[in-house]
């Protein structure tokens, strides 16, 4: 991500993030050459911050490809990450981050006392890549 230029200005917030903002995997069949882990997305995230996401781990993914000229690792499987439809409705929201990295939807349903600790920022991030 550091080395794309058009997502090096957003390493610092996606770091901060932590793995709290990542979306989680679930693994189809661990028997097979390639293993299939759909993400599942938390329902905490906005349509913006996940997009800014998902560009991310193409840059990552495509940073971790097998090499020309280097062989693949004997014994590794082969591992793609989907889309899905699906969402984690338990995942823990990082607190703290601008109003527009959160779900409006999932944000109306919140109580006073979550909003609180929520502690979201009124400003919105630039996620413009």
């Amino acid at each position: 991500m550091a080395n794309d230029a058009s997502l090096k200005r957003h390493l610092a917030f996606v770091k901060g993030l932590g793995s709290q903002g990542m979306s989680s995997d679930e693994s189809e069949d661990e028997n097979a050459r390639t293993i299939s882990y759909p993400r599942v997305y938390p329902a905490w995230r906005s349509a913006q911050l996940a997009s800014l996401l998902w560009k991310v781990d193409d840059v990552a993914a495509t940073n971790v490809s097998v090499q020309i000229g280097k062989c693949k690792k004997s014994g590794t499987q082969l591992r793609v990450r989907p889309h899905c439809d699906k969402v984690n409705e338990e995942a823990a929201a990082p607190p703290g981050l601008p109003r527009n990295c959160y779900d409006a939807n999932w944000l109306t349903k919140l109580s006073e006392r979550q909003k609180r600790e929520l502690r979201v920022q009124d400003g919105d991030y630039n996620f413009t890549t």
